[in-house]
């Protein structure tokens, strides 16, 4: 498990890169680019995964991969962009908070599920994980008011958050030996489908063209890589330490590389939760 938790550990400063590269976008034009980013994010990404997908031995065209790798896509087009809008209708720790906490559906229903019996320390771990975030996105400092329309979002985000870890979880707990490569290809040429249907002609202005390139590679290629390590964890890794884990250690160091980039202050209370966040983190993994 040592060597799991490692690996699952290097992925947390891709979750830091695609999370600063979604948020810098959104800031940029009203959002005006939001399907035209992760239409790019998702071409990319299935390119980048195209050779994986060609060269993988194990199944590629069963049942199980094409219907987990379907969801999965359809799950990322609804959460990868309707978060960006959200921004625009409440604050970025809303949002943040919505989708991290997706982690708990899949904990959730594997233990009610029979699958991973949840102890009372990880549970505890797990709502302490959720309280260390509540305190390190402190949404007092925010000045944008909390709409019905984004607290509508922040509910979509979060469920359909959790419907990618619970597709990631499904793939590797009932089809281990079918393609993990053709489980993620599938999800981004799905989500890159759907996205495109909603494509409006807007002209890029040379000053955003090239910010909004840099991010969307910048955001696929950890995207792609995060999606191949995870569902490729999920079978082997229990969802209380592979989710909380990483979606928790995320926020937490994008918190702090918050402070340098975009110059948000480290108040008492986010400080708290931080040391919050890595006491739950260790109560998880006990």
């Amino acid at each position: 498990m040592i060597k799991e938790i490692l690996i699952i550990l290097s992925c947390v400063p891709l979750y830091i890169i695609n999370s600063f590269c979604d948020k810098y976008i959104s800031s940029r034009n009203g959002n005006r680019y939001n399907f035209v980013y992760n239409c790019i994010k998702f071409l990319i990404g299935s390119v980048c995964l195209l050779p994986f997908f060609i060269f993988d031995s194990s199944p590629k065209f069963r049942l199980g991969v094409v219907v987990c790798g379907i969801a999965c896509g359809m799950m990322y087009a609804v959460s990868k962009t309707i978060i960006l809008k959200g921004y625009e209708k409440t604050s970025v720790a809303f949002m943040t908070l919505c989708h991290s906490s997706g982690m708990i559906i899949p904990c959730v229903i594997g233990h009610f599920w029979g699958v991973e019996k949840l102890s009372i320390i990880s549970f505890i771990g797990i709502l302490l994980v959720i309280v260390s975030i509540l305190l390190i996105k402190d949404s007092k400092t925010e000045k944008k008011s909390f709409e019905l329309a984004g607290i509508i979002i922040g509910i979509i985000v979060f469920l359909a958050s959790g419907g990618v870890m619970i597709a990631q979880k499904l793939m590797g707990l009932y089809f281990p030996e079918q393609s993990v490569s053709a489980y993620n290809f599938y999800s981004f040429v799905v989500a890159f489908l759907i996205l495109s249907f909603f494509l409006r002609h807007n002209s890029l202005e040379i000053k955003d063209r090239k910010c909004l390139f840099l991010c969307a590679i910048g955001s696929s290629v950890s995207l792609c890589t995060i999606s191949l390590v995870m569902t490729g964890l999920a079978g082997s890794v229990p969802s209380v330490i592979l989710f909380p884990l990483f979606n928790g250690l995320g926020i937490i160091f994008v918190c702090i590389g918050s402070v340098f980039v975009f110059k948000e202050k480290m108040t008492t209370k986010k400080i708290i939760g931080l040391i919050l966040g890595v006491f739950a983190l260790c109560l998880v993994n006990f």
